[in-house]
């Protein structure tokens, strides 16, 4: 399974290996450890090994489209911001993505009118050649990615385009960046708190390719022009690469000295190797593999909610789904319950809405799940005045053991209310050409958000028309609350927008959302593994 940040720009679909959209998270296992601050002090001594599920396609924070791509990206670069800092209910720290807290900018400040943010810099910060990480870096970081125009452009963008938000960015003095913005988006902060958001060498790139506007840089696809706290001292693309701590970076020295990366493609091989004690984190497992090593001696399970959610895609100007009978008769017929227990084993949760449950501003009031009900769902089928049988195929990504599970339940319930249900398993790449394409009549997709925000999120499926809006979706008044949820100021007016497009949304039964992810990791016992969604490994530190 690909999990993704951004949904891919339609004219990059034949450069790109697609995927379905979501963001992975772990969870907090212990706190970290105590590091020194610019110091090039001591992380641990033994090295971390860890091991993912998928490769990143690029590892350039401005190609990157998914999370596979993020997670070198975090420990190479650093970002104007970084997510913000809170305990949970037992006074543990984890990472609260709702907010962004300041890194290699120490400060900034908003103008009344929203439209323009200053940063004031760290001072002294250096990248590995010596050249400073000032201001001049930052506005041709940020420049560069929007000119790059792919995923991580529409994320720093906040996903607007035509005009793009950020209108300028201006290096005031060696330690002062502005960036004006063509309209006030008050959570312009979240995106740069991404690996889109992420500082690059000007002197690396220029010498090994430079910017070509629409165009991704294939040597910073495998390469590096980091500023963050660890240099990528080998790389095998698709198999493995070693980190190592930078002694010179100033911000805090990470708890590791070396982390040993391994790509895992096999379920079956992930598990063999975190029950023999070769990994200190393995993510990616299955369900069935994760609860497995529930209790196993000397290992720890430890299962997270970010935002990533399993759908069904209706395209809705494809029949049947231009029936909104239809729809929600779908969304009855699906036994959501047993696909939490006996697929999930539980790793997951129910709802049905267009903002999952773990996202600020979600609204249990009208967003709850729905029951299965074949009863009901039979009868909405008569109102429908369907004649005929009803044949849909289900594009589902080849080789994705959970896709294929639930493409088998689905087959049944969805048989009993008279609708014809044909598996098509398709490369990651066909996949992603239909359902990014919008050509596929329906598919099973893992989605989620770049920015733990429900006006990002909604941004993809709540503008009619759009090219992001895979599931051609077009609620009458969603635009238009969108558009408050986005860019108010009053927090009031934006929560009441927000509820009510829920509402609509629930109303009009577009898509069928099957269930919010749980995502579980296993380690070694001992081992310091501090949540966050992005995959962020300073923090983690072998047992």
């Amino acid at each position: 399974m690909v999990t993704s940040l951004s949904r891919r720009r339609p004219a990059l679909l034949a450069a790109a290996a697609a995927a379905a959209a979501a963001l992975l998270a772990g969870c907090t296992a212990q706190a970290p450890a105590d590091s020194a601050s610019g110091s090039g002090s001591a992380g641990g001594a033994k090295p971390l090994n860890v091991a993912f599920s998928v490769a990143p396609t690029s590892i350039d924070p401005a190609s990157g489209c998914t999370l596979d791509d993020a997670r070198l990206t975090m420990a190479l670069y650093v970002q104007l911001l970084q997510p913000g800092q809170t305990t949970d209910a037992n006074g543990v720290p984890s990472v609260d993505p709702t907010k962004a807290e300041p890194y290699l900018a120490k400060s900034y400040e908003v103008s009344p009118d929203g439209l323009t943010y200053t940063f004031t810099l760290q001072d002294g910060w250096t990248f590995p050649s010596g050249n400073p990480v000032d201001a001049a870096a930052v506005k041709y970081s940020l420049d560069r990615t929007t000119a790059v125009g792919g995923c991580s452009s529409s994320i720093i963008n906040d996903l607007y385009s035509e005009p793009t938000l950020i209108k300028q960015v201006t290096a005031t003095d060696a330690t002062t960046v502005t960036v004006e913005l063509s309209t006030p988006d008050p959570d312009f902060p979240l995106a740069l708190a991404t690996p889109a958001g992420s500082i690059v060498d000007p002197s690396v790139v220029e010498a090994n390719g430079g910017i070509t506007a629409g165009q991704p840089n294939e040597w910073m696809a495998s390469h590096e022009a980091g500023s963050g706290p660890f240099r990528l001292t080998s790389f095998e693309p698709g198999t493995r690469a070693v980190l190592e701590r930078d002694p010179n970076f100033k911000g805090d020295a990470p708890a590791s000295d070396t982390i040993n990366v391994s790509w895992v493609k096999t379920d079956s091989a992930m598990l063999l190797q975190a029950q023999n004690g070769e990994l200190d984190v393995a993510q990616g497992l299955s369900k069935n593999s994760a609860q497995s090593l529930e209790g196993a001696d000397g290992l720890t399970v430890a299962a997270s909610t970010a935002t990533a959610n399993m759908q069904m895609l209706m395209p809705n100007d494809k029949a049947p789904w231009t029936n909104e009978k239809v729809r929600e008769a779908v969304t009855y017929a699906i036994p959501s319950q047993d696909l939490l227990d006996n697929v999930l084993k539980g790793y997951g949760e129910l709802y049905y809405g267009p903002v999952p449950p773990s996202m600020p501003g979600y609204d249990a009031s009208v967003a709850g799940p729905r029951a299965y009900d074949l009863a009901r769902a039979k009868q909405l089928m008569s109102e429908a005045g369907v004649t005929g049988p009803v044949e849909v195929t289900l594009d589902t990504i080849s080789g994705d053991a959970n896709q294929a599970s639930i493409a088998t339940i689905l087959q049944s319930s969805l048989g009993e209310i008279g609708i014809t249900v044909t598996v098509n398993p398709l490369s990651e790449s066909a996949w992603g050409e239909a359902v990014y394409g919008q050509t596929t009549q329906a598919a099973l997709r893992l989605d989620g958000p770049a920015i733990f925000n429900a006006g990002y999120y909604l941004s993809y499926d709540e503008r009619c028309g759009s090219p992001y809006n895979t599931g051609v979706i077009c609620v009458p008044g969603n635009a238009a609350l969108l558009d408050t949820v986005r860019s108010s100021s009053d927090e009031a007016a934006r929560t009441a927008a927000l509820s009510q497009l829920q509402a609509n949304w629930v109303a009009d039964s577009p898509k069928a959302v099957l269930y919010l992810d749980k995502t579980a990791v296993a380690m070694k016992e001992g081992t310091t593994y501090l949540w966050n969604p992005i995959t962020d490994m300073r923090t983690w530190k072998s047992a």
